[in-house]
């Protein structure tokens, strides 16, 4: 495959890495606000909002999402870099075979 068609596809998993995350951030934030109402109803705990916990949980989310998916896309491209550049050599010298 062509490096440019790679580039692009390990930014494709980049991006379906940084919406996992996302997604489940924001998931584990509803649970987190279903429990807080519950223990404020039973008087266990302050009274929350739903934004106050979804601001924080996708926050979270959005900062965990992008440090992974740029981990990824980083190493994705640099696997590419380091494969094209691995035909190379530093004295390109015709190899010859000695036939005896």
């Amino acid at each position: 495959m062509r490096p440019r068609v790679l580039a692009g596809l390990w930014l494709v998993v980049g991006i379906a890495v940084w919406n996992g995350f996302l997604d489940l951030y924001v998931s584990r934030g509803a649970r987190e606000y279903g429990q807080k109402k519950a223990e404020a109803d039973l008087g266990q705990g302050p009274q929350v909002t739903m934004t106050d916990v979804m601001t924080s949980t996708t926050h979270d989310g959005v900062v965990a999402g992008t440090l992974w998916a740029a981990g990824i896309v980083f190493c994705g491209w640099t696997t590419i870099w380091l494969a094209s550049r691995g035909g190379r050599t530093q004295n390109p010298e015709p190899r010859t075979r000695k036939t005896e």
